[in-house]
């Protein structure tokens, strides 16, 4: 198993028998409950931590063997999120740069790791996040970047970065069943997309997250229900020894959420996932703890 992160993101990893497979940056998690309404206006700070253990890996065809030395990843995410109106759209905007911290790079390319320090990995990037909030659904699109910041030299048992740049696109809604939207049921869309590795010759697949999450609210401050993932590889990986047969690589994960917002504007918000049903990828349990402070 592994321990995937994020604003933000780290998550899947690949076996040994595998090991030229390559995956993104992009770790589901970001979006919970109520998702699509978007970041606060004006300026905000967010502090992620992000733990993901694994001890099982899943073959291609979604048989189970024991990994000898469990995954764990821990990664420590802070970030600066500014917002405003755009009053000609109608629409919330708002742009965000993400600094992470993790003793591994997300997604390794081999088990063998050798976590001995933390450091820097890739920034991410949100130039372009616009949320639309009308009476009973709101609406969120957006675009991110990765920037091949942190430490990456091909082979390396602990890589703090990935060796490319990335890019994802992403839509989704938030939907409110009654009139006071204590009821809320959330399906965000993420597609990623990956240049190619510095000093390989691996393009990694492209790759699309589904997060979801249905929630109620109480006194309007505290939040909680039920969230969860669905990651699947979309296109072939170009470059790297892959065998022609191999199945795309997939995982599912399910949890729950529990967030609570005080009146001096600090969020607190629990995530926990259990991940199921994966394919040529560790399967184990994530957890994030994600503060928020607007200004």
């Amino acid at each position: 198993m592994k321990t995937v992160f994020l604003f933000f993101a780290i998550f899947l990893l690949s076996s040994n028998a595998f090991s030229q497979i390559v995956t993104g940056h992009y770790g589901p998690g970001l979006f919970g409950l109520r998702s699509a309404h978007g970041f606060p206006l004006d300026w905000s700070l967010v502090n992620v931590t992000h733990i993901y253990y694994a001890g099982e890996m899943k073959d291609n065809d979604g048989n189970i063997s024991t990994l000898n030395k469990p995954i764990n990843v821990i990664a420590n995410i802070s970030g600066g999120i500014w917002g405003t109106k755009i009053d000609k759209l109608r629409a919330n905007y708002n742009a965000a740069i993400i600094m992470p911290l993790t003793n591994l790079a997300p997604n390794p390319e081999t088990l063998d790791l050798d976590p001995d320090r933390v450091g820097l990995s890739d920034i991410k990037i949100i130039p372009l996040m616009l949320s639309w909030n009308f009476n009973q659904v709101s609406v969120n699109t957006r675009y991110a970047l990765w920037i091949p910041t942190g430490s990456y030299e091909a082979g390396s048992k602990s890589n703090r970065g990935k060796g490319f740049w990335s890019h994802n696109i992403g839509i989704g809604f938030t939907a409110y069943f009654d009139k006071k939207k204590t009821w809320n049921l959330s399906w965000m869309n993420t597609f990623e997309f990956n240049s190619k590795q510095k000093s390989t010759d691996i393009t990694p697949a492209s790759t699309w997250v589904t997060e979801w999450g249905f929630g109620k609210t109480f006194e309007k401050s505290f939040n909680m229900g039920i969230i969860g993932y669905n990651t699947l590889q979309m296109s072939k990986q170009s470059g790297g020894d892959v065998p022609d047969d191999l199945n795309k690589y997939r995982v599912n994960g399910v949890g729950m959420e529990f967030n609570y917002r005080t009146q001096s504007k600090w969020v607190f918000i629990t995530r926990w996932y259990l991940e199921y049903l994966a394919v040529n990828r560790p399967e184990g349990t994530a957890i994030r703890f994600i503060l928020l402070k607007s200004f």
